[in-house]
C-alpha cells in the first residue's frame, strides 16, 4: 500500500461482549501510532473524513464498513471478534501489529469485485456481496425470465434467484446450493433458490454480462441488496444486474489466504 492514511473512520455494530475493551485499545494504539480515529456514522467524520474504514464485529459488521468505504471511495479492514471468514482478519492481539504495517505503508490491497442493480425507477444500488429476488407470498413460488446480454436464457419457477459476486459465494448463494468461489476471480454466479425443476442448477457468467430479471406473473418479486430491503417488481417489470463499475478494496495483513480461510470457515479441518 502506497498511501498512508492519516484519520481511521470505525464502524461498530455488533454490539457483543468485549467490544468496548477492543474499540478502547484500538483508539490507544492508533493515537499512539500517529493516526486519528473517529465514528465513521458520527459528526466529526464531516470535518475530518476517513480515508481508511475499520469494521470492528463480525463480518455483518464488516460488510457494512466494507459499504461506506466502497461509497467514499477509500479501503477498509475488519478487525474480527467472531469467527475467521474472508472479511475480518485481524485479531485483536494483533492490532498493533496491524497498525505498524499500516503506519509502514506494509499492508496488502486486494481489489474485491461489487455488484450493481438498476431498478425500474432508474435508481442503481451497489452491493458487495449478492442481489436476491425473492418471492413476496410465502407460499406462492414466482416466475423469473432471464435473459443474458439482451438473449433470452431461460425462466425460473422458484422462490427466488441470487446473483453472488465470489466474495458473496459464502453467504445466501452457499446455502441455496451454490458453489465456493475464490474471490480473486471476477463473475457473477446465479444461483436458484429452491427451484421446482430437476435440473437448475447454478450458473456462472463473466463479469462483463448484463442480466435481465424479468417477472413473467402476477405475482410480486422482492429484490434486496446485501439483505437492504429493495423494491417490489411486478409482472413485467426488470431488473439488471452488473458487475459493479468499482471495486472495493480491502487492506490485508495476508493472514488468511483463501484456502485457509475456507478451511476454517467451513470446518474442514474436523470434515
Amino acid at each position: 500500500m502506497s498511501d498512508v492514511p492519516k484519520t481511521i473512520g470505525m464502524v461498530i455494530l455488533d454490539g457483543r461482549a468485549g467490544i468496548d475493551q477492543v474499540v478502547a485499545r484500538f483508539g490507544e494504539r492508533a493515537a499512539a501510532t500517529g493516526f486519528a480515529t473517529v465514528d465513521a456514522f458520527g459528526p466529526e467524520a464531516a470535518e475530518m473524513p476517513p480515508d481508511l474504514i475499520v469494521g470492528i464485529g463480525g463480518d455483518g459488521t464488516l460488510l457494512r464498513a466494507a459499504h461506506l468505504a466502497h461509497q467514499l471511495d477509500v479501503p477498509v479492514i475488519g478487525v474480527n471478534l467472531g469467527t475467521v471468514g474472508y472479511l475480518t482478519e485481524v485479531e485483536p492481539e494483533n492490532i498493533e501489529e496491524m497498525l505498524r504495517l499500516l503506519a509502514d505503508g506494509r499492508l496488502g490491497m486486494q481489489s474485491r469485485m461489487t455488484v450493481a442493480a438498476e431498478t425500474p425507477d432508474g435508481m442503481m444500488h451497489h452491493g458487495i456481496n449478492d442481489v436476491v429476488m425473492e418471492k413476496v407470498l410465502s407460499q406462492r413460488v414466482v416466475q423469473i425470465s432471464v435473459e443474458v446480454n439482451d438473449e433470452f436464457f431461460t425462466t425460473f419457477r422458484a422462490d427466488g434467484l441470487i446473483v453472488a459476486t465470489p466474495l458473496g459465494s459464502t453467504a445466501y448463494s452457499l446455502s441455496a446450493g451454490g458453489p465456493v468461489v475464490d474471490p480473486d476471480l471476477d463473475a457473477l454466479i446465479m444461483t436458484p433458490v429452491a427451484p421446482h425443476s430437476l435440473l437448475s442448477r447454478p450458473t456462472v457468467f463473466t463479469p462483463v454480462a448484463a442480466l435481465r430479471f424479468t417477472v413473467a406473473t402476477e405475482r410480486q418479486v422482492r429484490v434486496n441488496v446485501d439483505g437492504r430491503a429493495g423494491v417490489v417488481l411486478e409482472e413485467g417489470q426488470s431488473v439488471v444486474v452488473r458487475a459493479g463499475v468499482r471495486p472495493v478494496r480491502f487492506l490485508t495483513m495476508g493472514t488468511y489466504p483463501f484456502p485457509q480461510a475456507a478451511r476454517h470457515q467451513f470446518g474442514l479441518d474436523h470434515a
